[in-house]
């Protein structure tokens, strides 16, 4: 159940991550007149950061105990943190 619930919640924070800051650039851009597409290059940075933010978590996460209450939010927090190292390594 655990491992479950730390999925969705990286999964979570991976796809806000990329999708936030895409929404608030397209509204600027729709204000603006113009527009914004979605790149292929957001969905290849999502992929990777859930990818080892999965892996990593299941290695360390097993080691502590970490009570029901906070492994989403945890998760979640994991995700968006992968997320924006990736977003920073890839530009």
């Amino acid at each position: 159940m655990t491992e479950i619930v730390t999925g969705i919640g990286i999964f979570m924070g991976c796809l806000l991550r990329a999708v936030l800051p895409y929404l608030r650039k397209k509204h600027e851009a729709v204000q603006a007149g113009q527009q914004v597409k979605w790149e292929n290059r957001y969905v290849w940075t999502i992929v990777f950061s859930i990818v080892i933010a999965l892996i990593t978590t299941m290695l360390i996460l097993p080691s502590f105990q970490v009570p029901i209450d906070y492994i989403f939010p945890l998760a979640f927090a994991y995700g968006w943190a992968s997320q924006d190292i990736v977003n920073k390594i890839a530009k």
